[in-house]
């Protein structure tokens, strides 16, 4: 079987939820037969260890010009589409798919005009979010001119979403956005592939009280949680363990973040390896107020032994680990209780992550999680 998968950024290193699902749906592909990827590149990707696994890597600088702006707007109708959209993918992914292919994965609703004139036997719509649904919570949650233009971003994206049609196979990341989809745009053939991670590497205890929030910290929704925690929890936390301290970990920090540094809280800004600041943290934290799909943090955080406290939306799509290393906590008040209970009893916390990493390896493994689309589309397990 030989397929094309058509994503954003080329996925490595898979430092995003984005490149990670992306990678794992890739890798699935791969055992079945010879898989070409073409994606976006920037100075931070790397297509060798991809190509060395055996996965041919076709991509182009991402580079945002007005003409292609306005091809992107005039496909799309929607302003995130039209960030990504270039005529030298779109003639990559032409010239990859050639006249005999028999799988088209496009990653994410906004790409799905590089599919356009691209034949293949099947083409597959993985869904990262129900990005209308994501963009009208935020509006929801924004003021002045920035809730007006993701008012009207949720409008393009839902008439985007309506072309699903033109798939033959929808994937999305949990029930919630399933039931969501059908609300926008029913189709025939939707399929569950919830967001997986690897085989689990549980660190040893933390020594202090420390929590972290590991996120990509220039990202919308990412910034109003932490700006929310911070100022709504965080005092909270350390009113009641004076002792306390919060680590915000993640690459490109906004102003807004950068401005939560003080006593208690440290803000990293880009760093080279996770491990490390994983290994300093007893609990972590996905305090989110708005967002879609399915949290691949809450993932990596319980494979490496870490409970997470989380909103409801914020452990939205792994309600199944609810009880198994996730705490969900909304009123500010209740949260802080719930996170200053764990950092101040290690024993706990570190039961809590005993029991994420189990789950985590029982239920969240890729080769379990992508069995329905391959059920869909007539494969055996890979």
């Amino acid at each position: 079987m030989r397929s094309v998968v058509i994503a954003k950024f080329v996925p490595w290193p898979p430092n995003s939820g984005d490149k990670r699902r992306t990678l794992g749906v890739v890798r699935a592909l791969r055992a079945h037969g010879p898989v070409t990827l073409c994606a976006f590149a920037g100075e931070d990707e790397d297509a060798a260890p991809l190509e060395a696994e055996g996965i041919e890597v076709r991509s182009v600088p991402l580079r945002r010009r007005p003409v292609d702006l306005l091809g992107g707007l005039r496909r799309g109708r929607s302003l995130t589409a039209a960030r990504f959209w270039d005529a030298r993918l779109a003639e990559v992914v032409r010239e990859a798919a050639g006249d005999d292919l028999d799988v088209l994965v496009v990653e994410h609703v906004q790409l799905m005009p590089y599919a356009a004139g691209v034949r293949a036997d099947r083409l597959v719509l993985d869904m990262h979010n129900v990005e209308s649904l994501l963009t009208q919570r935020i509006a929801e949650s924004a003021t002045g001119p920035r809730k007006a233009v993701y008012a009207l971003e949720a409008r393009a994206l839902r008439g985007l979403e309506r072309r699903t049609a033109a798939a033959d196979v929808v994937a999305v990341v949990s029930d919630v956005d399933r039931l969501a989809l059908q609300q926008v745009a029913p189709h025939p053939q939707v399929v569950v592939v919830p967001n997986a991670w690897e085989e689990p590497a549980p660190l040893p205890p933390a020594e202090d009280p420390v929590a972290s929030f590991v996120a990509l910290l220039s990202w919308g929704p990412n910034v109003d949680a932490a700006v929310w925690f911070c100022t709504a929890v965080w005092p909270r936390v350390v009113e009641r363990l004076p002792g306390a301290r919060l680590q915000l970990v993640g690459r490109n920090p906004s102003r807004s973040v950068q401005e939560l540094a003080g006593p208690s809280v440290e803000v990293t800004g880009t760093v080279p390896d996770l491990e490390p600041w994983y290994a300093r943290t007893r609990v972590c934290v996905a305090p989110l107020l708005a967002g879609g799909g399915s949290r691949l943090k809450i993932l990596e955080a319980l494979a490496a032994g870490r409970p997470v406290v989380a909103t409801t939306i914020g452990a939205e799509g792994l309600e199944d680990l609810v009880g198994r290393g996730v705490v969900v906590a909304d009123d500010p008040d209740e949260m802080a209780q719930a996170l200053a209970e764990l950092l101040a009893d290690p024993e706990r916390a570190a039961e809590l992550g005993r029991a994420g990493v189990a789950a985590v390896a029982a239920d969240h493994s890729w080769s379990a999680a992508v069995r329905p689309l391959f059920a869909a589309l007539g494969l055996p397990p890979a």
